[in-house]
């Protein structure tokens, strides 16, 4: 039997086609509008994090110094694992995950996992679904903040159901107030 993360990035490109394709369910934008221009810049460090060879945690700080060296804006980790981890375990691994960067010095980044088993879809399209392995995303807070708050004024968050939305940390109120 072949290994299933041997042509990981491939996978991972055609994974960001789907992400950065403008969507109806996203108000006519991308399901990630940030994405696309990152990989195309080199700024997105795509690599495995295999709990075989090393911790998270040092493929982090790996990303880090990169980061420090402006080599990198964000990072996108394949988890290597024979595990298949439910949508349930998605939010508690991330919080994890963030906990741990925090404890650890690394506070400024934010984690987002991309689970092909969440269960969180706009108007029937799920993009978590199109994932071809569990993902970590790393990128600063302050990047995120940034992208929410761009966003935020656009029909990104229109279609949206409460589900998602609290999924989010948002409320179709916020949205509103938002736009105002």
């Amino acid at each position: 039997m072949s290994c299933p993360y041997t042509n990981f990035k491939n996978k991972i490109l055609d994974y960001i086609n789907i992400l950065r394709t403008p969507r109806d369910e996203y108000g006519g934008l991308p399901a990630c509008p940030f994405v696309g221009a990152e990989l195309d810049k080199g700024k997105l460090m795509i690599d495995k994090f295999d709990p075989n060879e090393s911790t998270l945690l040092d493929k982090i700080k790996e990303f880090d110094a990169l980061y420090e060296g402006h080599e990198y804006d964000s990072a996108l980790f394949v988890q290597v694992s024979d595990e298949v981890l439910s949508n349930v375990d998605t939010v508690s691994y991330q919080d994890f995950i963030n906990r741990t960067m925090k404890e650890n010095g690394l506070g400024r980044y934010k984690c987002i996992c991309f689970n092909p088993n969440d269960k969180l879809d706009i108007n029937g399209f799920n993009a978590r679904s199109h994932a071809p392995y569990f993902l970590i995303n790393i990128a600063t807070r302050d990047a995120l903040d940034k992208a929410h708050k761009t966003l935020s004024k656009t029909k990104y968050y229109n279609n949206m159901n409460e589900r998602y939305l609290k999924y989010l940390h948002k409320s179709k109120d916020d949205s509103k107030k938002e736009k105002i």
